[in-house]
């Protein structure tokens, strides 16, 4: 393959000293070799600071912060430190298979996508496989979807650097879902794809992830609201879209209801 751009790697890091090395690792091990990590250590209570200082791979590029600036923020201060050509996401607890990158580079390429993501495995906190999220992309109505609901694993995908130019950076408004609403973002201006191979194991729902954190509270389902009303104001819907848009924010409102009223 004679197209062998950089590729830098954004990873933030909070309180995942268990899984740290193995997701580092899983960069190491690419079989493709044209990339840099941006590793941001965000605040962590944890021995994931001192797991970090020990990796002496020279494209390794370590952050530290004192504080937890928050997910987001994080995100965008790797991205402004990135060098790459394509941006790709892999989140401290999750791992690469190591074909990956060598996977994705073709296929944008091939493609002519902005963003591609992948199929991908669920895992517990020992690495067990939970689910394997594999769906057929026959054709634009499956992509259609992420009008609705995140189909795309944040830690499967790959994206051209420049179309931040157009659209900016993960929006900073979104504490949670800032994955969502920038896949959103680039799904109103670019062309999208997935690759129907399991390229990465992500861990799912364990104690330390911010999916837990956030759980009993009601962050998650206003963002999804949020983005839900946000794809109806930004897209024409038909009337099946339309029913389902209206289905979806009455779940969100009744689970916005039971957690308000601790049930």
């Amino acid at each position: 393959m004679n197209y062998k751009p950089k590729i830098s790697v954004l990873m933030t890091i909070y309180n995942h000293q268990n899984y740290l090395e193995q997701s580092i690792k899983s960069v190491l091990k690419q079989t493709y070799k044209n990339w840099e990590l941006i590793a941001c250590e965000n605040g962590s209570n944890d021995n994931s600071k001192s797991i970090l200082k020990k990796i002496k791979d020279k494209r390794v590029k370590k952050f530290f912060f004192r504080n937890n600036i928050g997910r987001t923020k994080c995100l965008n201060f790797a991205l402004k430190k990135s060098k790459g050509d394509l941006i790709a996401i892999l989140d401290s607890d999750d791992i690469a298979k190591s074909n990956r990158f060598i996977s994705q580079i073709k296929y944008i390429k091939d493609k002519d996508l902005a963003l591609v993501g992948s199929w991908y495995s669920r895992i517990d906190h020992n690495g067990k496989v939970l689910e394997k999220i594999n769906f057929k992309i026959k054709n634009s109505k499956i992509l259609r979807k992420i009008l609705f609901s995140n189909i795309i694993g944040h830690s499967t995908i790959m994206f051209k650097r420049d179309i931040i130019n157009k659209i900016g950076n993960y929006p900073n408004k979104f504490k949670f879902m800032q994955d969502y609403a920038f896949f959103l973002k680039v799904y109103k201006n670019f062309n999208i794809g997935m690759i129907e191979k399991n390229l990465t194991n992500c861990r799912y729902h364990h104690h330390n992830s911010e999916t837990f954190r956030l759980s009993n509270t009601k962050i998650i389902e206003n963002e999804n609201a949020k983005l839900l009303n946000w794809s109806k104001e930004n897209f024409d819907l038909n009337i099946v879209e339309s029913l389902f848009y209206y289905y979806q924010l009455t779940k969100l409102k009744f689970k916005i209801i039971k957690k308000t009223l601790g049930l």
